[in-house]
């Protein structure tokens, strides 16, 4: 009889850089855990790393600097990593006993004024010139699509990381800086994205999802001022195509609500974006959880997944935010929320 040959349990890899130089073997030496965190909007990026600091050298004269640049790439031994973006280190955490020192870098930075508050009057414009504007003063690089959505009037009095993304939820965009990179993205856009991967649910674990209708509107209502006859028009938006398939003999697939908006807009081209954008944004919420599986670096947010042999709940999945840990022992695995954005019987609709 041949002898069997035990299987070698896959290892994970990652490279971490300091200022530009490899500081991964140090690393190994003393890593507890690697976290990477991602968020398809509304936060930045972050990454922490968690190392064992018994004979005091992190806390000492391996003692990072505040804003000194970390990069990250991770993925499995024998095949490609994947670069997970560069980090400016605003934290570093000791804990004791037993002695332990945590490095906690943001994707946005901490030396750019992102975060100071500036009060600013943006009147006949559109939301990609706004965009623009601000990434020049940061001096970013804008990247992505923006429809030129007419814009009367937008009052600033917030910080520009607040301010853009308040005004990109407005229109249903993405939006989140990532080192030298000022990035929108179409929430819709993304969604109709080819998947990425397929997800059996039985491979997954701590699955939570839920399916639900109360918070899915029948319509959305705006309020319209016309510049020429200044009068209020109400515009509404049926729920004529939604990402919710009938899950009952009913077919019900909203509530009998309209959700009624306090934000006025004097474009019809702005207040039909809105409310476009609210009613998409209601729909993707129907039916979203988590789960976590294996790692793999292709499960970032603003990637779609198939999930199957999920019965009713199956479909497509929008990835909204990724947690990637990697442990001593070399485990990998990917924490997940997600919002389905096709459901099976949209799959199987022509």
């Amino acid at each position: 009889m041949d002898a069997m040959i035990p299987q070698q349990v896959p290892q994970a890899r990652f490279v971490l850089t300091y200022q530009q130089r490899n500081i991964t073997r140090n690393v190994s030496q003393h890593l507890l855990s690697l976290s990477y965190t991602d968020f398809l909007t509304g936060q930045a990026d972050s990454l922490a790393v968690e190392l064992e600091d018994t004979q005091g050298k992190w806390r000492d004269q391996w003692y990072p600097g505040h804003g000194d640049s970390l990069a990250l790439s991770i993925g499995w031994e024998g095949q490609p990593l994947r670069a997970l973006g560069r980090f400016e280190i605003d934290e570093v955490e000791l804990n004791c006993p037993p002695s332990t020192v945590t490095l906690h870098g943001l994707a946005t930075g901490i030396k750019a004024a992102l975060r100071t508050t500036h009060h600013h009057a943006y009147e006949n414009t559109t939301l990609a010139a706004i965009a623009q504007q601000i990434a020049t003063r940061q001096g970013l690089q804008l990247i992505g699509n923006i429809q030129p959505i007419p814009l009367d009037r937008v009052t600033q009095q917030d910080a520009d990381l607040t301010f853009l993304r308040n005004l990109a939820a407005e229109y249903d965009y993405a939006f989140k800086i990532t080192g030298q990179r000022l990035v929108f993205h179409a929430i819709g856009e993304l969604a109709n994205a080819a998947p990425v991967a397929t997800l059996i649910l039985q491979d997954l674990s701590r699955v939570n999802l839920r399916d639900q209708i109360k918070d899915v509107p029948q319509a959305i209502e705006l309020k319209h001022q016309d510049p020429a006859s200044k009068q209020l028009i109400t515009y509404t938006i049926e729920n004529g195509e939604t990402v919710a398939a009938p899950s009952s003999l009913s077919k019900t697939t909203t509530s009998g609500d309209t959700q009624k908006s306090r934000k006025r807009s004097a474009s019809i081209e702005s207040t039909k974006a809105k409310a476009s954008a609210e009613l998409a944004k209601a729909n993707r919420e129907r039916t979203a959880g988590s789960w976590t599986t294996m790692g793999r670096p292709n499960l970032v947010s603003g990637n779609v997944i198939v999930l199957a042999a999920a019965g009713q709940l199956g479909g497509r999945y929008l990835i909204t935010s990724s947690h990637h840990r990697i442990i001593r022992t070399g485990g990998y695995t990917v924490d997940k929320h997600v919002c389905r954005v096709r459901t099976p019987h949209q799959e199987q609709t022509p």
